[in-house]
């Protein structure tokens, strides 16, 4: 083997630790049982919404979640959206979000009518802090949106215990956290409500497409009606109880994720084992913090690994050329991740916020420091399919941040 500390890196035109990408990378995967799940479609002369396929995922995913309903819908945003139209919030109410989240978490608060308020994270776990959410209630504060960034589950008892105190329901954004466990409980369990994508990208993909879990009898019966015009359950007529949307999922898309929850057993082992590699190499570097363990934790699907990246450990290197170096080398997709945070869009100063809320925003950066160093200087991920590797594919990870922290100097003259 070469020996990496005096090999010029693959940026600055030295030979790749790969030659190309494996093809462990593609995602989603799919074959056989989606082609039979289509054609199963296909001959039913059902295509369209509330079939067999539809009430078979439904079922199905709600035991996969440890959770009495699951209500399959278009998407995660609006998966959110509707969560929080059932909750009876909007116009007027707040809803407490990390701003270290996908721009889909603000957007269906707004949508809603609601004002996004944003409580910073913690450095070392990217997700929601419950002492920053202690400090950001008020009177018009509805509900708290705790975002499992990565799949990495918020801290429950911590945030569990404010939402109680003041008496507001605790909804999980599980965009990025299918199957993943808090104390042996699944994520979709826990909270109020919960919400899932099963985007293009995510461990459980139908392309588009997402998903509600509750344990609330009457919560999962307001929320049909919603997402099925207003209409209420087990009823043909066309009659609605409540101003309600489409937000049915097709057959179609049921069909495949019903195919494709075999992934959700085959693939959390193999980024569990990939993350533990990682964390036990990457944490001795000291250009790297990996995140807190906890063994509250006992599962995390590991949509993202995430990191912090200290680039004055490389003589400044900054974290664009880093992760782009890391990227040359064919190793992992890579990411700076979320480094403009929403609120530094301009979607939240915008006229259409003011007609949707009723308000202006202020920006809150001022009192969002760990934020701040997150999005704008140490924040980094890996994609999960990076992950799917063996032992060896995992070490050639290892071997382009060694790599490429040797050739930091020369990198920060050539690209810095």
């Amino acid at each position: 083997m070469k020996n990496l500390f005096v090999t010029k890196a693959a940026l600055l035109g030295g030979e790749p630790i790969r030659s190309k990408r494996p093809g462990y990378f593609s995602w989603p995967i799919g074959g056989q049982p989606e082609k039979e799940a289509l054609r199963r479609v296909l001959h039913s002369g059902v295509w369209g919404t509330l079939g067999k396929e539809c009430s078979d995922f439904a079922a199905k995913y709600a035991e996969f979640c440890q959770a009495k309903h699951a209500l399959p819908v278009i998407n995660g945003t609006t998966a959110i959206e509707l969560i929080l139209r059932g909750l009876g919030i909007g116009y007027g109410d707040e809803v407490i979000v990390p701003p270290y989240t996908f721009t889909a978490s603000v957007h269906a608060i707004v949508l809603t009518g609601a004002k996004p308020v944003f409580a910073d994270v913690d450095l070392d776990t990217f997700c929601l802090s419950a002492a920053a959410v202690e400090k950001s209630i008020t009177p018009r504060t509805r509900a708290i949106l705790g975002v499992h960034v990565g799949g990495r589950p918020v801290d429950f008892d911590a945030l569990g215990a404010v939402a109680d105190k003041h008496g507001i329901p605790l909804i999980e954004d599980a965009a990025q956290a299918h199957g993943s466990e808090w104390k042996n409980r699944r994520i979709g369990s826990l909270g109020k409500a919960a919400a899932f994508s099963f985007q293009n990208s995510k461990n459980l993909s139908g392309g588009e497409g997402g998903a509600i879990t509750t344990n609330d009898d009457d919560l999962y019966q307001r929320l049909w009606s919603l997402h099925h015009n207003g209409r209420p359950r087990n009823s043909t007529d066309m009659t609605s109880v409540c101003l309600g949307t489409n937000a049915r999922l097709s057959e179609w898309q049921c069909a495949i994720l019903l195919a494709q929850m075999k992934n959700l057993d085959a693939c959390p082992e193999a980024r569990t084992r990939a993350a533990a590699r990682l964390d036990n190499a990457l944490g001795k570097m000291p250009f790297i913090s990996v995140m807190r363990k906890d063994e509250r934790i006992t599962r995390n699907s590991y949509h993202l690994y995430c990191f912090r990246y200290h680039a004055k450990a490389l003589g400044n290197l900054p974290r664009s050329v880093f992760v782009r170096a890391i990227q040359a080398e064919n190793v992992a997709a890579i990411s700076e991740g979320y480094c403009q945070p929403i609120y530094d869009m301009k979607i939240l100063y915008s006229d259409d916020f003011k007609r949707m809320t009723g308000c202006t925003f202020e920006n809150p950066k001022s009192r969002l420091p760990n934020n701040e160093t997150i999005a704008y200087k140490e924040g980094c991920w890996i994609y999960q399919s990076s992950l799917l590797g063996t032992d060896d594919d995992t070490d050639k990870i290892i071997q382009a941040f060694e790599k490429v922290a040797a050739n930091a100097e020369e990198l920060k003259q050539t690209f810095a």
